[in-house]
């Protein structure tokens, strides 16, 4: 590793601390994506390299679906799930699960298909239990990281809603909020007065586009609001938020 930067093969050691893989295979994903350790990552367990690199047994994968599956029914559902979280030794609501979800790119809570089970375990580079409980503190410290949350928050928004509905209800936006924001390092001073003002003024569904907008507000507008500017176009959500701290704190909106 001589030709590269020590930036690059800090990089080059933290790929292959996470996915297990060759120097090469480390170097050529992180070639290929800009050095960018996440998406070079996201590279290594979607094109294919992950099965390559660590001789995934896919019958291995598909008897874990099969143990996991409902007994009539083509997917895993709410017991199944259950039993999976058990046996991976997490609760249902550890950020790590919502982790694995994403990686299997669920389309609902409480339930995985076929497909979504089985290619996210690939995704992961995963073929047992016993694999993917090792893989649990690597899936926390990557939503530490600020791109990683950001697609993980994204992806939170459509696996949040019921089937059907084109919203997310609010007692459970607020629930996958509080989760989300337990990060450590994402950690939002003003969450819980957000939920609490939802609650108490809102009390209706979440729109996709107030989800997504309270992530640019948060990363941009300081928790004293000193930096907020009324004509910027926030959703009249967030607007009526900042007035309503405002008198909470005694400023009486001015």
């Amino acid at each position: 590793m001589n030709r590269y930067t020590k930036q690059q093969k800090d990089k080059i050691t933290q790929f292959r601390t996470i996915t297990g893989s060759s120097e090469k295979i480390a170097t050529d994903c992180l070639k290929n994506t800009g050095w960018a350790i996440d998406a070079a990552i996201d590279h290594f367990y979607t094109s294919g390299l992950a099965t390559q690199a660590s001789g995934l047994d896919l019958r291995a994968v598909e008897a874990l679906y099969q143990r996991y599956k409902e007994p009539d029914d083509d997917a895993i559902a709410v017991d199944g799930i259950t039993r999976f979280c058990e046996e991976l030794e997490v609760d249902p609501t550890d950020i790590a699960v919502l982790v694995i979800s994403y990686y299997m790119n669920a389309g609902v809570m409480c339930e995985y298909t076929k497909d979504e089970f089985t290619s996210g375990l690939i995704k992961l580079g995963v073929d047992s239990i016993d694999k993917l409980k090792r893989r649990l503190p690597d899936l926390r410290a990557e939503i530490r990281t600020d791109n990683k949350f950001k697609e993980v928050y994204a992806f939170a928004y459509n696996f949040s809603r019921e089937k059907g509905q084109k919203c997310v209800m609010l007692d459970t936006a607020v629930a996958m909020w509080q989760l989300l924001f337990s990060v450590p390092e994402q950690r939002w001073p003003l969450i819980d007065d957000w939920c609490e003002f939802l609650t108490k003024h809102h009390n209706r569904a979440i729109s996709k586009d107030t989800w997504l907008q309270l992530f640019d507000f948060i990363k941009s507008v300081k928790p004293d609001f000193s930096n907020f500017d009324e004509n910027s176009a926030w959703p009249y959500l967030l607007d009526e938020f900042v007035e309503y701290m405002k008198n909470k704190r005694g400023g009486g909106g001015q």
